[in-house]
């Protein structure tokens, strides 16, 4: 072995010691993260393991937006692939005989490693060139937005793959030009000859020494390349490369609807994350995780609208303070995590709609970490708006949000011949009205529809009238765990009692909470929405209708997001819709999983919004674009939120805001 090959040999191991030194900052955040509270992520294993591989490799969730979700397959897939390439050149600058060819000799094995390097190569080169000039010249919103560090971080990065990329390609073409030991079939080098037969053009290379110098000099820059970028790479954001594997791993398996459980200490002296430390490890793995591609940020109806709150930065902030707490030791010099790295109106302005998740193809976790932290500022600090705190108070003193008498929650049954659980208990489903069903005005119409609609199906049906409390989904996600314990305690108690097997309900938020939140208390049953009932009973016959008036057949449907996007149900309501209106719906160019959120999830629904433009405005202005004389909904806050903003638009007398019960049973024969 000659010197120079020692001496390049010394810099290979130079430079991967280097590498795996500073791997002391991954080692450091695997520190910090074994560090957050318990949270069992390990049920199903084995479909986690599914998961992590089908959905790391195959990237479903980058083709929502097709050209660059190719792009980045073509990124990763095209490096995975050059790789076997890159290893042989480094090795084979220290020892001549482990080139590919020397190890395998000539044939299809051969033939076929070149072929898929030049291809490989290639791809990627022309992947990364797309990926500059789309950052350069025509960026989304969503990358214009990124922080100069993170921009200057992906600009080196990629620029770094390009030189990778083409002076693979020189090397490789620039062999076919030599003889002897050294030559390489141009035929199975097709892309890379072309390019150095441009490159020899281009500067006048003739000779064999002329391109014994040229390869030696792609070689070099290639190795240097390689080395800036093992070096760089720990200390920039795509070390997502390392941690997007255990995040997919251990994402949640139980629905982007559900919030934990939170154990309630009485001995605690806070509750909620106030801290870094209190957040779970899966938490402090999403913030290592973000890659900052602002993909939750593009979707998400609060920053779209003019609010605080980037779920990309509030990820950001999660790492932000985790390396404070890893690197800064002198408390003084911390920041508070709320108020401090966080602020408050980017907590409040979440409507937990779960567009975020939804979108982010790292699958990270986005509305537990916001509650947890409201769970501070609500049960640690007391620090929440008015007309939250009297929502709260009429939750525990009347158990509903409008602090009526629960005494007349079963009031808008009179004359419609409903029976309560105490009164009939062997029934087909127990209809839980909810607190929009039973006391506000409008909505009470829908309940009334429901109910109509199962008596004329001949589904038996009761309700629990008085025993009835609040779900708990508002005090849950404005972060009054304490209150909503209680309420979800109390309802269980009652539903076993009546040895409750299957729930019907015409609200989502109580879909969702019973259906995905009641089990992690002791308590399973089947849970359907109305719209899945009815789509059924119309699609049996047991529930017929007739002609609609022509304004209800000029209608579009709002998806709400806790029946859509957190349950995966937009077929149902569609389906209930187009067979009672003969006619096809005008979908809104926001729709189904990419619907946009009627701003009052969350418990928005009870919050006043002063800052921005109002979603539901927006939404509202979305629906009334399309010409529709109907806006379908299924959701009594969404019901809610549409009146108020067609209202706004002025545009009431034109556009009816109507549940699908209502259609329905108004057509039905």
């Amino acid at each position: 072995m000659g010197i120079a090959n020692v001496m390049f040999l010394i810099a290979t191991v130079s430079v991967f010691g280097y590498f795996a030194y500073n791997l002391n900052v991954t080692w450091s955040a695997l520190h910090a993260i074994g560090k957050g509270q318990e949270e069992v992520r390990s049920d199903n294993f084995l479909s986690r393991i599914g998961f992590m591989l089908t959905g790391g490799l195959l990237q479903r969730r980058m083709f929502k937006d097709i050209v660059p979700g190719m792009m980045h397959f073509v990124i990763f897939w095209g490096f995975v692939t050059v790789g076997l390439g890159t290893v042989e050149t480094l090795l084979s600058g220290v020892l001549p005989s482990l080139e590919f060819k020397n190890l395998f000799g000539e044939g299809p094995l051969l033939n076929a490693f070149l072929v898929s390097q030049d291809l490989g190569n290639f791809a990627v080169m022309c992947a990364v060139t797309f990926a500059i000039c789309r950052r350069l010249f025509f960026p989304p919103a969503r990358l214009k937005s990124l922080a100069k560090a993170s921009k200057k971080d992906a600009f080196i990065v990629l620029g770094l793959i390009f030189i990778l990329m083409i002076t693979e390609l020189l090397l490789m073409g620039a062999k076919t030009f030599l003889e002897g030991d050294h030559q390489l079939p141009a035929a199975a080098l097709q892309i890379s000859s072309a390019m150095a037969a441009a490159f020899g053009v281009i500067f006048g290379i003739e000779s064999l020494a002329g391109w014994e110098l040229a390869k030696n000099s792609f070689w070099f820059v290639h190795i240097s390349a390689l080395f800036g970028f093992v070096t760089f790479l720990p200390f920039s954001k795509h070390q997502h490369l390392i941690w997007v594997w255990p995040n997919m791993l251990f994402k949640s398996h139980k629905g982007s609807g559900r919030l934990r459980p939170f154990e309630i200490k009485e001995d605690a002296e806070s509750f909620g994350v106030g801290a870094v430390e209190q957040f779970t490890w899966k938490q402090l793995l999403d913030g290592m995780t973000c890659v900052e591609c602002g993909r939750c940020t593009d979707v998400c109806p609060a920053n779209g609208t003019g609010k605080p709150l980037d779920p990309r930065l509030i990820i950001h902030h999660l790492k932000d303070a985790m390396q404070e707490a890893i690197h800064v030791k002198d408390p003084a010099q911390k920041r508070a995590l709320i108020s401090g790295v966080v602020s408050r109106d980017e907590l409040w302005s979440c409507t937990t709609c779960g567009a975020c998740m939804e979108a982010c193809p790292l699958h990270i976790e986005h509305i537990p970490a916001i509650v947890d932290m409201r769970r501070y500022m609500t049960m640690t600090e007391g620090e929440i708006a008015p007309e939250l705190q009297l929502t709260l108070q009429n939750l525990e003193t009347y158990s509903n949000p409008w602090g009526i008498s629960n005494e007349n929650r079963a009031d808008w049954a009179k004359g419609l011949g409903v029976t309560t659980m105490a009164e009939k208990s062997d029934v087909d489903y127990l209809f839980w009205v909810g607190c929009a069903g039973s006391f506000d005005e409008n909505y009470k119409k829908t309940t009334q529809s429901i109910a109509k609609i199962l008596n004329k199906s001949g589904t038996s049906f009761s309700i629990l009238g008085r025993e009835e409390k609040c779900n708990g989904d508002t005090a849950r996600r404005v972060g009054n765990e304490y209150l909503a314990n209680m309420q979800i305690s109390e309802n269980i108690d009652t539903m076993k009692r009546y040895n409750v097997k299957k729930i019907v309900t015409g609200c989502p938020h109580c879909f969702n909470t019973i259906k995905n939140e009641y089990p992690d208390f002791g308590f399973n049953a089947e849970v359907i929405h109305h719209s899945e009932l009815i789509a059924d009973l119309l699609d049996s016959g047991k529930v017929k209708t007739g002609d609609v008036p022509e304004a209800a057949k000029n209608t579009t449907f709002h998806d709400s997001c806790y029946l859509g996007r957190h349950n995966q149900i937009y077929n149902e309501p569609r389906v209930a819709l187009e067979n009672v209106l003969k006619s096809p719906l005008k979908e809104m160019p926001r729709t189904k999983e990419n619907g946009f959120c009627c701003g009052a999830g969350g418990g928005r629904m009870w919050m006043e919004e002063h800052i921005g433009e109002r979603i539901n405005v927006n939404r509202a202005t979305e629906a009334v674009a399309t010409g529709a004389t109907t806006i379908a909904t299924a959701c009594p806050f969404c019901k809610t939120m549409m009146s108020d903003g067609v209202k706004t638009n002025g545009a009431q007398d034109k556009v009816q805001i109507k549940d699908i019960a209502e259609i329905v049973a108004d057509a039905m024969i």
